[in-house]
């Protein structure tokens, strides 16, 4: 079976171009392993936000070249580059003008955006503001993680204040098909991956992936890089 990533990269296909990660429980970390796996095929790559980010001095990204400005118009992009581009925010990297990223995506053969917020939480239900994913968005990947079973929704999940709902194999097939949900708003090609995988019974996989074999969801490890199930792929 293929590592993960290239999993991921072979589902996405040709939709490439801009890659809009939602969701919770793992997108930094997606993004980062992303970038790193299509640099290493000689793709120029953009990592970016509509919403915020650590800054590269607080999280190594990996990247090449950082900006903050315009100048990333000014500059000449290689093959096989990774470039960070958000504005500089008090506390973190903020989301540049959509029409930017627009102008960009154009110059990169691969651009990468964190388009959600979860503060750190395992699961999020959206708001009516979010996610915030742009109109040119070829793919979209949301991530969830699996480690939130077993727990109380309102210890896992952003937005699920008072809710002591226990995450179990049903609740989250209710989740991930809520409006709200993890696959909200989602454009171009999609894909729902479901991380930390690693740490959960295969039986508990099983059910999950059964109840949502309609879906083109993926369950794995981006720290080992390995599928544990897949559904819906073409590998």
């Amino acid at each position: 079976m293929k590592p993960l990533l290239a999993s991921i990269i072979d589902h996405v296909g040709n939709a490439k171009r801009t890659i809009a990660i939602v969701g919770s429980g793992g997108k930094t970390t997606l993004m980062i392993a992303l970038a790193a796996a299509y640099a290493k095929r000689g793709e120029r790559v953009l990592l970016s936000t509509t919403t915020k980010l650590q800054k590269p001095d607080r999280v190594s990204y990996g990247c090449d070249r950082s900006f903050t400005d315009d100048a990333i118009f000014r500059t000449v992009h290689h093959p096989g580059q990774r470039i960070f581009y958000a504005l500089d925010g008090k506390e973190k990297a903020l989301a540049p003008p959509i029409e930017h990223l627009a102008s960009l995506s154009k110059r990169f053969s691969v651009t990468l955006i964190e388009a959600d917020g979860a503060r750190g939480m395992d699961l999020k239900i959206h708001s009516e503001r979010d996610p915030v994913i742009p109109s040119f968005t070829t793919a979209t990947i949301a991530t969830l993680s699996l480690s939130a079973l077993g727990k109380s929704a309102a210890s896992v999940c952003f937005g699920c204040d008072g809710d002591q709902s226990i995450v179990d194999e049903a609740w989250l097939e209710a989740y991930i098909r809520s409006p709200a949900g993890p696959m909200k708003a989602m454009r171009g090609t999609p894909l729902l991956l479901c991380t930390q995988s690693e740490h959960v019974d295969r039986n508990s996989i099983q059910n999950l992936r059964d109840r949502c074999a309609d879906l083109p969801i993926l369950f794995g490890s981006l720290h080992s890089d390995t599928v544990v199930a897949f559904k819906g792929l073409v590998l």
